[in-house]
């Protein structure tokens, strides 16, 4: 039996997402435009609508999705694009960032360590790999986490 209080107190959000669409995505994220399939984007948006609750965003919904879909397609692009491809300028972008630990003024190379900046996001798994996970965890613990009840 159903017992609203129950379902209340769980912090379980059911209620539907309003409309969110690969044109809203496109507005606010037009890099994504070329580089992605259209198939492949219209998959990460139905994920997004599955996966981040209107209802417990409110009103950082529109921001957390749109994060959240920037991020899976920005992990898909990492797996699918070739170096030299439009891709590549949004990968360097997205890419998570940290301190610089070495550097090499010759040879041009450094290290970069980003596990200080990315600590306190533990348990985030592959949030931490993008700027767009990482933006989009702070948002989710903004949200606060999920409950769950059992009857």
């Amino acid at each position: 039996m159903y017992h609203p209080l129950i379902a209340q107190a769980s912090n379980i959000k059911t209620q539907e997402n309003p409309s969110y669409t690969k044109e809203d995505f496109l507005a606010f994220y037009p890099q994504f435009a070329e580089p992605l399939p259209e198939i492949v984007l219209d998959s990460f948006v139905e994920l997004g609508q599955a996966c981040v609750s209107e209802q417990r965003y409110g009103k950082m919904w529109r921001m957390a999705i749109g994060l959240f879909i920037a991020h899976m397609c920005t992990l898909y692009m990492q797996s699918a694009a070739d170096p030299g491809a439009p891709a590549a300028d949004i990968l360097a972008a997205a890419q998570a960032a940290g301190v610089v630990t070495s550097e090499s003024a010759d040879g041009v190379s450094y290290s970069m360590d980003t596990s200080a900046l990315s600590q306190d996001l533990a348990g985030w798994a592959a949030f931490r790999l993008t700027a767009f996970g990482v933006q989009f965890a702070t948002l989710a613990r903004f949200a606060g986490k999920g409950g769950m009840y059992v009857w």
